[in-house]
């Protein structure tokens, strides 16, 4: 049949119900033919091939004799009997051939296609050459088998071979498709075994990668990036390994180079190194740094190893941290030479340290033949001289209380024979046991041991006192004041001897007056001299008093507190008190309290709380005694005071609350009894015994005459209340001096704030102040008389005050 361009046209016109037949090669013809093809299935089926099937030569010549029937049909028609047979016989002929060339092997699909026509122009019926039309449909399906295998296009094979099956197509047709098929099956599966063969050794490039970064191999690392560059892996994974690499070589650097420092013995080399190492970001788990650190570390044992060796050889009397040091110095392999020498040096220290040992242990001892053995070891052991130095001084001063106590206890027995009326007798007495003592004390002889020469002591001194009288009265005269002077007045009192004074009467005549000291007026030094011994009397737990008594104006003030640059005996018994406190500390501890008071008329004022706040109501001072006899004064301030200008200021404070006045006598005179007490409590050391002492520094207010004084008013009443109290003291003095049973002290506030100062076992010290102008005579009369009363009052044997 014909194909290509025309190929399908309408049938050719003059030939109905055939199909039409191209009359030539060429386009024209192929183009008449084509209708008559499509109208047959077959034909359509086989004209839907990729190429045409050319047109066999035969068919032109058969379309030539449809178109032009043969001559002898238009000259003349064949008989009606013959025309039939004839036709059937061409029939008959044709289809013969048909049938040849449908079973021949190599028959052509043209070939067919013409013999069909031609047996179709002879009158064939289409089912008389169906099974032509079937073989036509198995050459070409199996031709489009064979095309389709040589487009190798698997899914044209695989559809070709379907047709060709289907239509019957020949075996070797369909083995080729088939063939191919095959072929580009075993193509596939090959592709497929080199994919999945690549895809395999990119897997395992890719886990030796991901293996050689958790690894962070140096050499693995590089094969694994090498692999993964050949396999093509993704940049990012290469370039992230190859960070590792180079991460990982800075390490494996820092690890050659620390390696490098096996056999190092420098600290300071093998710091270096493993801060470079660290810097490189090797770990503390890394063994190579492990290993330097530990040699770092042994290096740094051996050179503290050597240094606590040479520091225990400079102090090689500390056997056990030489011992120690040689050990450690051994187990940090520390050079031989060092250790031996040290080993040398321990055994030439050990007897010293024995015998330094020995030494300390008698120093401790104290004792005399434990420090003679200790010296002669420390000797024998070739110790330095100043080594046992603490020692012989330990022994000398051993050896000095061995000869101080024998020394206190021959000047105890001394004593024991004065004769204790005899005033000089007893103070001899009594300063040779107290140099005795002192040279004893300073020799650390025990307390123990001087406890009886201590109270003996004590007895001495006490007798001294009682000897110098039981009140001891001092006189003093002013000068003549600038009024006095101004006034006309003369001097009427003469000091005749240390002791004795003499009055030029105004009725003529002379009175004399003997006490323990006559000054006119001499100084304040003079004065306090005398003073001086009461203030150990009070350390030793005695009562002690002082005052002064006089008419206003005579210098009490002045005797008593005295003024800057010439200080009276109040702040000089103050300086005193700490004096005696400093010589005894080393025995003794020592607590003084300070209060000062005042009596203004029959009230007892505590100056010390009297400056303070006036809206704080000041509890009354009530006076009462103890048990032992002792006055307390209820409700006082008493401050504690550690020093001499810690007790000055509580003089100064008080003073400034001090009740003054003017009188005619005196523009300053005072209107109260003044009181500073001062308590004394010392502990012994060793034996915890208390004693406990008072001072009474008291400044009476002036004696006077209401006519004289020219006091009114308030005034008045107070000069009354003065001269009360003064005559309640003076009766009080009188009963002493009598020995009378009933003492009157409850007669008057300032006589039973007294009470324990005057008689008894209490050291009292009275100063008579008086004016010496004439115009003062009877007052200045009237107090001699009355310290001359005083004088006559004789104490009791009483010890100490102790608890």
């Amino acid at each position: 049949l014909p194909s290509g361009p025309g190929a399908g046209a309408g049938p050719k016109p003059g030939l109905p119900g055939l199909p039409g037949l191209p009359k030539a090669p060429g386009a024209a013809g192929q183009a008449a033919a084509g209708d008559g093809v499509q109208k047959n299935a077959s034909v359509a089926s086989m004209a839907s091939m990729p190429k045409a099937i050319p047109s066999s030569p035969s068919v032109p010549a058969a379309q030539a004799a449809v178109e032009e029937p043969p001559a002898k049909a238009k000259h003349q028609q064949p008989a009606e009997d013959e025309a039939p047979k004839k036709r059937e016989a061409e029939k008959q002929q044709a289809l013969g051939k048909l049938k040849e060339l449908v079973g021949g092997a190599t028959t052509t699909v043209e070939a067919i296609e013409a013999a069909i026509a031609e047996a179709k122009a002879v009158g064939a019926e289409a089912a008389d050459c169906q099974d032509a039309e079937k073989r036509i449909k198995a050459i070409k399906a199996g031709k489009a088998v064979e095309e389709a295998a040589a487009s190798r296009d698997e899914a044209k094979i695989k559809a070709a071979i379907a047709e060709a099956e289907a239509a019957g197509a020949s075996e070797d047709s369909i083995q080729k498709g088939r063939a191919v098929l095959a072929e580009e099956e075993a193509k596939r599966a090959e592709a497929e075994r080199k994919k999945q063969e690549e895809e395999a050794k990119k897997s395992a490039a890719a886990t030796a990668l991901k293996s050689a970064v958790a690894s962070r191999d140096v050499a693995k690392l590089r094969e694994a990036i090498a692999t993964a560059e050949a396999q093509g892996l993704a940049k990012a994974d290469i370039d992230s390994a190859k960070k590792v690499l180079e991460e990982e070589e800075k390490k494996q650097k820092a690890r050659e180079e620390l390696a490098a420092l096996r056999g190092c013995t420098d600290p300071a080399k093998l710091e270096a190194g493993l801060a470079a190492a660290k810097a490189s970001g090797l770990g503390a788990g890394e063994p190579i740094v492990a290993e330097i650190e530990g040699l770092k570390a042994a290096a740094e044992k051996r050179i503290a190893a050597e240094g606590e060796l040479a520091t225990a050889m400079k102090s090689p009397e500390n056997l056990d941290a030489l011992r120690a040091a040689i050990e450690g110095a051994k187990a940090a392999g520390v050079d031989a030479a060092q250790v031996d020498q040290a080993q040398k040096v321990l055994e030439e220290e050990e007897p010293k340290v024995k015998a330094r040992e020995q030494l300390k242990v008698a120093c401790e001892a104290k004792t005399k033949d434990a420090l003679q053995e200790a010296i002669e070891a420390a000797k024998t052991a070739k110790l330095q001289e100043s080594e046992y130095a603490e020692a012989a001084e330990l022994l000398r001063k051993e050896e000095e209380k061995e000869k101080q106590l024998a020394a206190l206890k021959q000047a105890l027995q001394d004593s024991m024979a004065c004769d204790m009326k005899d005033i000089d007798s007893v103070r001899a007495a009594k300063e040779a046991l107290s140099q005795a003592i002192k040279l004893a004390t300073e020799a650390c002889v025990p307390e123990v041991e001087l406890r009886e020469s201590e109270q003996r002591r004590k007895k001495l001194h006490n007798t001294v006192e009682d000897l110098k009288g039981s009140i001891r009265v001092f006189c003093r005269i002013r000068p003549l004041s600038r009024k006095e002077k101004d006034a006309g007045d003369t001097n009427v009192c003469k000091q005749v001897d240390p002791m004795t004074l003499e009055v030029q009467k105004e009725e003529g005549g002379n009175e004399t007056f003997q006490f323990d000291a006559v000054w006119t007026p001499g100084t304040q030094d003079e004065i306090f001299e005398d003073c001086r011994d009461l203030v150990q009397s009070a350390a030793d737990g005695y009562n002690v008093t002082l005052f002064a008594y006089g008419q206003t104006g005579a210098g009490k003030t002045f005797t008593m507190a005295g003024v800057p640059g010439m200080l009276g005996v109040s702040p000089r018994t103050i300086t005193e008190i700490f004096d005696v406190i400093e010589r005894g500390k080393a025995r003794f501890d020592y607590e003084v309290t300070g209060s000062m008071l005042e009596l203004y008329r029959q009230d007892l004022v505590d100056l010390l709380a009297k400056g303070n706040d006036s809206k704080i109501r000041q509890k009354a001072l009530n006076i009462r005694q103890d048990k032992s006899g002792a006055v307390v004064i209820e409700n006082l301030t008493e401050e504690v005071c550690h020093n001499a200008e810690e007790l000055s200021k509580v003089m100064e404070r008080g003073n400034q609350q001090r009740t003054v006045a003017a009188t005619a006598m005196n523009s300053e005179s005072s209107r109260s009894h003044l009181v500073l007490v001062i308590k004394i409590q010392s502990t012994n050391k060793e034996t915890k015994e208390v004693l406990k002492g008072k001072i009474l520094i008291v400044d009476l207010a002036g004696s006077e005459r209401l006519k004289k004084s020219q006091t009114t008013a308030d005034m008045q009443k107070e000069s009354i209340e003065i001269n009360k109290s003064l005559t309640a003291l003076g009766d009080v003095i009188e009963a002493l001096t009598k020995s009378q049973k009933q003492i009157p002290y409850r007669n008057h506030r300032l006589t039973q704030l007294m009470q324990d100062s005057l008689g008894g076992s209490a050291k009292t010290l009275m100063f008579v102040n008086c004016s010496p102008a004439n115009s003062n005579c009877d007052e200045t009369v009237m107090s001699l008389k009355y310290a001359a009363r005083a004088k006559k009052i004789t104490n009791t044997t009483k010890g100490p005050n102790s608890s």
